[in-house]
């Protein structure tokens, strides 16, 4: 074995997760701008048709204006109501009992595999399996199995800053996609 870890997440780091997954990764950002760019042509679909029909009037100009604004306003509440959206849904499944992580767990990485062993699953992957690994603001590590499922494993279950940095050089040799987040500088 080269690396164990003992995990330790909560419902705060599942959201941070599931927040990243959805606003900041690489799997995310691309399907935001595209929601983006779906609503902004929705709206402008919508101006040109209610400009069309009532014949370019003074009222057609005002209802087109009032569009523009709701299409601004939804651009820029976009990621809070994404966000909300994500902490309802969240919190649903608390309710229910469903919660999609183990709050413990232990990580064992070895040479051609690594192993997640939680009280209810034990689980083992190859490194081939690996699409890409986030480092997040230099506190959460996310190994991503596909755009759906990752592993997390926070950086305050590295006992020293060396023992990271030599994880982090044998991780490298599994996977080539590694991608740094930092949110001090604009958010990546």
């Amino acid at each position: 074995m080269k690396f164990q870890f003992n995990v330790h997440t909560n419902e705060t780091d599942y959201f941070e997760y599931n927040k990243f997954m959805l606003l900041r990764s690489y799997y995310g950002k691309k399907m935001f701008f595209m929601y983006r760019i779906l609503f902004a042509l929705i709206c402008m679909v919508g101006m040109l048709v209610l400009l069309w029909n009532n014949g370019f009037t003074q009222g057609a100009y005002i209802g087109a204006t009032l569009m523009l604004l709701f299409a601004i306003a939804l651009q820029l509440l976009l990621a809070p109501f994404l966000t909300l959206t994500l902490k309802s849904n969240l919190k649903s499944l608390k309710k229910r009992g469903k919660m999609a992580f183990s709050p413990d767990s232990i990580m064992e990485f070895y040479e051609d595999v690594f192993i997640e062993i939680a009280p209810t699953n034990k689980t083992e992957q190859s490194y081939s399996v690996i699409e890409r690994i986030s480092v997040v603001d230099d506190k959460m590590i996310y190994i991503h199995v596909n755009n759906i499922m990752s592993y997390i494993l926070p950086i305050a279950c590295f006992e020293s800053k060396e023992q990271c940095d030599d994880f982090f050089e044998f991780i490298k040799t599994k996977c080539a996609n590694i991608d740094r987040y930092n949110s001090k500088i604009g958010g990546f």
